[in-house]
């Protein structure tokens, strides 16, 4: 301020001052400061004046340089804080992200390949891919050790990513085929497992785009909602706090079923358990701020509570999880925010590469004590959790969450536990579908590229051959079996076949599509974490760890390290 007073405007030093500035010796200053405790109002008078022109301008100068002040410290205190609906952050291109944009695309949709397309029709049924590459006889382990808490996270990050509505009036059911030992075991050659097509709308061009029914940004929208009626419906109201139920466990609907940001949520209780931990943190925030800040308003402890759950949230995943997924180097270093990058989602991240989680999945959820002891209530098989909020009522989410660290999750490659691939929501012939036969059925539902035309979108070579060295183990060999060149092969199962490159988990082609769309969400994110925080909370932010969580939402004693690497602490005991 000494710098501003000694070098004020030229025109203070005319005497011929302007008239706007001269002083009035019955001047009333009445401003508002709206700060961190409230809105205080501060009224200066000035009554008597002073004969003294110089007097009077350097009060006059001394006002405006105050009223800048708190106008300064308005823009501090009252920070911009993210939409609901995504809409905004991108000021330029204000729909970018936003709930309901379309899905963009690193290929150009290939419409031959849609269901009854002239390309589709001459390809196998995606039931008859899946028995030929996806069965899995053998428990596997993924080369890197990383427990099942990663993939529970990275379905957990996927609903707040992306979600595609489906049109129950317009069936892409799959054709089973004949004889097939549970979908068809009385070989009538007429089996199919349902399936509709996704909800799709019309993009400037004309060409049907399917819509994201979720923000697209790593916003915590899987915790607060994509959009206002969600996101008003989870909180209380009081202290900035989200509502929970008995047990300090999410709050439930008229039928019993968890609720959260994203309606997936009571899937299997391992996802279940990590929405709650993040309710929890949520309203440890909440009570934190208050304390500090007593008259802070509702919404503004909310709004601060959800900012750092939100910088948490992105935090862990490029900190922990995608290090673990794409190697410490898989992503370039954050430059900072930029304009021009479009944070969309991407199909082949949607309805591809992003799926590569169904590979990891385990048949047996855990169910440890703090000794690492299976608790009285029992594990429980991953076929017999879906959609059981009860299992999570039954025995707390602690649980489930020392199971998760404890176990090592499955390897990374096209097989797929039959839990999923032939008992998901039900037995065959009763509800049970084939997800990875499903995964595919999207993909071509959704008019997503061959292999190789995406390989060659991506600026990789194409590949030949089945007999080609990209493939890992014998997986070229089946692939063989149901597909006449590796043009035809579908996107997901061709990725989930690659053997890993580098560090990476996946293959050439799913590590380019994932590095592309993790590089965009963050670059392509206004209020990235990086770009909103600094000094010592950046620091607290870049050192926080999964594990650290866990540890203050739950009543776990002792937690590991690092909860996305196992520690096998079942297996000692």
């Amino acid at each position: 301020m000494r710098n501003q007073v000694n070098n004020r405007p030229t025109h203070l030093n005319n005497t011929n001052f302007n008239s706007s500035l001269s002083f009035n010796t019955n001047f009333t200053n009445s401003f508002a400061v709206q700060g961190m405790a409230g809105t205080t109002s501060f009224a200066s008078g000035f009554r008597g004046g002073s004969s003294n022109p110089i007097f009077n301008i350097l009060l006059n100068f001394l006002i405006e340089i105050l009223k800048q002040l708190v106008e300064q410290i308005n823009q501090v205190q009252k920070p911009e804080y993210r939409s609901v609906d995504g809409s905004g952050n991108n000021v330029q291109n204000p729909d970018w992200g936003k709930q309901g944009s379309t899905l963009q695309r690193l290929t150009p949709k290939d419409s031959t390949r849609e269901p009854g397309g002239s390309t589709e029709v001459n390809l196998p049924s995606t039931r008859e891919v899946s028995n030929a590459v996806s069965a899995q006889t053998d428990t596997t382990a993924n080369r890197k050790g990383l427990s099942d808490i990663f993939w529970i996270w990275g379905q957990f990050l996927d609903h707040d990513l992306s979600f595609e509505q489906v049109n129950s009036k317009q069936s892409i059911d799959i054709a089973v085929p004949t004889g097939d030992p549970l979908f068809d075991p009385q070989s009538t050659g007429t089996a199919t497992i349902p399936l509709t097509r996704s909800n799709s709308v019309l993009d400037a061009k004309g060409v049907t785009q399917q819509a994201n029914n979720l923000t697209a940004y790593i916003d915590g929208s899987m915790v607060y909602g994509s959009d206002q009626a969600t996101a008003d419906s989870l909180r209380s109201f009081e202290g900035g706090k989200l509502r929970h139920s008995d047990g300090n466990l999410l709050p439930k609907n008229a039928k019993g079923a968890f609720v959260a940001g994203d309606d997936r949520l009571n899937e299997n209780p391992a996802l279940t358990s990590m929405h709650t931990i993040w309710m929890r943190e949520h309203n440890r925030i909440a009570e934190d701020l208050l304390a500090q800040h007593p008259t802070w308003s509702d919404e503004k402890i909310y709004q601060e509570a959800r900012r750092t759950v939100v910088a948490e949230i992105q935090a862990i995943t490029y900190n922990e999880y995608l290090p673990g997924l794409l190697g410490e180097d898989g992503l370039s270093t954050y430059q900072g925010y930029d304009s021009t990058q479009n944070a969309g989602i991407t199909n082949e991240f949607a309805t591809a590469a992003f799926r590569f989680g169904h590979t990891m999945l385990s048949p047996t959820l855990l169910r440890l004590d703090d000794n690492g002891q299976e608790i009285a209530q029992g594990n429980v098989a991953l076929r017999d959790a879906f959609s059981k909020p009860g299992l999570v009522a039954e025995a707390g989410i602690e649980p489930f969450l020392r199971g998760g660290m404890s176990q090592t999750a499955q390897a990374f490659d096209p097989m797929v536990i039959d839990d999923v691939r032939n008992f998901l929501f039900g037995q065959p012939g009763a509800g049970g579908l084939d997800l990875a036969a499903i995964n595919m059925q999207r993909g071509r539902d959704h008019g997503i590229a061959g292999y190789n035309d995406v390989r060659e979108s991506l600026g990789l070579s194409r590949i030949e051959s089945f007999d080609d060295p990209i493939w890992q183990g014998d997986f070229g060999q089946k692939l063989a079996q149901v597909y006449a060149s590796p043009d035809e092969v579908d996107l997901w199962i061709a990725g989930l076949s690659e053997s890993p490159t580098g560090d990476s988990l996946a293959g050439e082609t799913f590590t380019a599509i994932l590095s592309n769309q993790f590089e965009a969400l963050r670059d392509g994110d206004r209020f990235w974490y990086e770009n909103q925080f600094s000094g010592q909370q950046l620091k607290d932010l870049n050192n926080l760890t999964l594990s650290e969580v866990i540890q203050r939402n739950t009543t776990i004693k002792d937690v590991q390290e690092n909860a996305f690497l196992a520690s096998n602490v079942h297996l000692q005991n």
